[in-house]
């Protein structure tokens, strides 16, 4: 059987309480949870003790039935594969600080126009507007603001704390019920919305004795520590050996109680015989009660108290919960497997289904445990296949571009594959350098595929390409470890501007530098790619570069600075070994200190460029170029 929310997938980008407790109770029902983390920002509740088998003991249980995701949300990768997760899912919960998704291209604004039947919740402290919604909201502050503090504690002390997170709490329940409610109105209408629930709403929710009194007298609430607000004797009562909670304010078990206490004298006293009148005396009439109560232990008042009928319950502690029998033979808890923590124990939904019963399937995920799987799923990306290889040997990740029937061209596909290594690279501490080299020695990279701009129609494709370009390009110059380009063949267009993105370039004297796209295209370079070239040989040999349309032989490329060095063809291997070896015996962090140095200062050249970039794109001259190109013919420039 499954679970009444069974086929709805739920992304969750969530910490500490609200949101993982809201997707919680959506898992128990049967909901399919996607937790996005991201490795610098994760979930604080794993590093929060007490641990089992090295996992947070508590992680195991908020997060039970989820499946675990690693994405960068602030990168351009992370960000394109949550929109692919969340143009696939039914539901996202979020419970950053407001405007955080916004920022991140990732509100509900964004995602509902990808996908209009999306139901996108937002929990948050105080709402996510309104003159708080910027400040820091924690389930205390809550408790503060919402009054629930004010009435919680004994008379005459000062105010306290519930003792579990009840704003929080309360917000995840809500957020759930909200959820549940809008994905009934999607089921008939198909219109997904924006969910907005606050810890400080949850809380003031719950004041519905508090509203009672204060919108009929203008009087606010009490501390009454156990007692009730307006009923008597309705609060704990002391024991021998403890305490006991007693409820009796009607007639029936008021005369019950008094009875099965021995005390007809409380019951016959006309000073107590209404609930309002005990309640008015209570001050008096509660140490009666208990100078009869503290005679007796806690089973015996229970048991006599029950015979009679009268509602009562001990004050328990969470030893004699987790252990009670009435819960264990309702079998509200279940043990799920965990490979570290082993059988972890779970407490189960109080939510009892006849027909579709609440999930008990596993213990919180490790962190990204899920990721390659769910990605493959949801948020697919273009395998290069063969295309692309990339191989780790010792300690350094060789990228292989292997299409030497097309001059190693880049396809779209081997450029995601690309950034994929780059992020290998930092992620895999036996990794000491990248290098990037192509098949055969025709060419290292002769640019991206012609063939994939004959799609393009606006100015606009040339800026999605150009932003999908750079954000390869600044993946490459960015990793962490040294990165080297070995050229042998043709390294021009897109090829010339991965080999300027790594920290050192080898050629042999076969080699070929430059960018032809003047005489045979008539696109442009971003201005990150030219600022690349511009830094490492300077703006008169970059502009005689790209005006000119010629290709430099390695010699003049050399004395250009685009080089970091040259040797025979039969040397290029041996040389590229001394040079590893000389990476290899290097300080890492000094290295790296180094080349994020350098791209910082490269980095205040960039310009914005995006009106350039459309006007080239979308002029009639790139659409002539691209057909000349792919006819092998000499395009006729109109300068339009």
């Amino acid at each position: 059987m499954t679970g009444p929310l069974h086929g709805i997938t739920v992304l969750e980008v969530g910490v500490f309480m609200a949101a993982p407790f809201a997707t919680a109770q959506l898992a128990d029902l049967g909901a399919r949870v996607i937790k996005v983390e991201s490795r610098a920002a994760r979930d604080p509740v794993r590093a929060t003790g007490p641990f089992v088998g090295g996992v947070s003991s508590t992680f195991l249980r908020l997060n039970r039935n989820k499946e675990a995701v690693e994405l960068d949300l602030k990168s351009d990768a992370g960000r394109e594969a949550f929109l692919r997760l969340a143009a696939a899912a039914d539901v996202v919960v979020e419970n950053l600080r407001p405007g955080a998704m916004r920022r991140l291209g990732l509100g509900p604004d964004e995602l509902l126009a990808a996908n209009p039947g999306l139901v996108y919740a937002s929990a948050s402290g105080w709402g996510q507007d309104g003159p708080l919604a910027e400040q820091p909201g924690l389930d205390i502050m809550a408790q503060a603001r919402s009054g629930l503090m004010s009435v919680t504690g004994d008379p005459g002390s000062g105010p306290a704390k519930v003792g579990v997170p009840v704003c929080d709490l309360t917000c995840g329940l809500y957020v759930a019920l909200a959820v549940t409610a809008a994905l009934r109105h999607r089921d008939r209408t198909g219109e997904g919305q924006h969910v907005d629930v606050s810890l400080l709403e949850s809380g003031v929710s719950l004041a519905v004795w508090e509203a009672g009194r204060y919108f009929a007298t203008g009087e606010p609430g009490q501390r009454h520590g156990t007692a009730h607000q307006s009923q008597a004797p309705y609060q704990a009562v002391e024991a021998a050996d403890g305490w006991v909670t007693v409820g009796a304010i009607t007639p029936n078990t008021w005369a019950a109680f008094t009875k099965a206490l021995g005390r007809p004298d409380l019951f016959e006293d006309p000073r107590y015989e209404s609930s309002t009148s005990r309640l008015a005396l209570r001050g008096e009439l509660i140490p009666e009660i208990e100078r009869t109560t503290r005679e007796h232990t806690t089973a015996e008042l229970v048991e006599t108290l029950t015979a009679a009928g009268v509602p009562c319950a001990p004050i328990a502690d969470y030893t004699q919960v987790f252990t009670d029998d009435h819960l264990t033979q309702r079998e509200f808890f279940w043990d799920a497997e965990h490979p570290a923590a082993g059988r972890v124990r779970q407490l189960g939904s109080p939510m009892r289904f006849s027909r579709t019963p609440a999930r008990r399937d596993t213990a919180g995920p490790d962190f990204g445990e899920h990721t390659e799987q769910v990605l493959a799923e949801f948020a697919p990306v273009d395998d290069p296949g063969d295309d692309l290889l990339v191989e780790l040997e010792n300690d350094v990740l060789t990228v292989t571009f292997n299409r030497p029937e097309s001059r190693n061209a880049l396809t779209f596909a081997m450029y995601e594959g690309l950034y994929r290594a780059c992020e290998r690279a930092d992620a895999d501490p036996a990794v000491r350098v990248l290098v990037l080299r192509g098949t055969g020695d025709k060419a290292f990279v002769a640019g991206t595929d012609i063939r994939q701009f004959a799609e393009f129609r606006t100015g606009q494709d040339g800026i999605d390409y150009e932003a999908k370009i750079t954000r390869v390009v600044d993946r490459l110059e960015a990793v962490r470890k040294p990165t080297v380009a070995v050229v042998r063949g043709a390294c021009t267009g897109g090829g010339l501007a991965l080999a300027a993105a790594c920290d050192l370039r080898i050629a042999d004297t076969g080699a070929r530098f430059g960018v032809p796209i003047a005489r045979t295209l008539g696109n442009c370079l971003s201005a990150n790619t030219i600022s690349l070239l511009v830094g490492h040989a300077g703006p008169g040999p970059a502009l005689n570069l790209l005006l000119r349309g010629r290709l430099l032989d390695a010699a003049a490329a050399e004395r250009a600075g685009l080089l970091s060095e040259l040797v025979a063809p039969e040397e290029l291997d041996e040389a590229v070994e001394r040079l590893l070896g000389d990476l290899r015996r290097g300080a890492p962090l000094t290295q790296w200190a180094s080349k994020e140095i350098v791209r910082r200062m490269r980095r205040r050249l960039l310009v914005p460029d995006d009106d350039v970039a459309s006007a080239v794109f979308g002029s009639e001259d790139f659409a002539t170029g691209v057909r000349s190109f792919l006819a092998g013919e000499r395009p006729d420039w109109s300068g339009r």
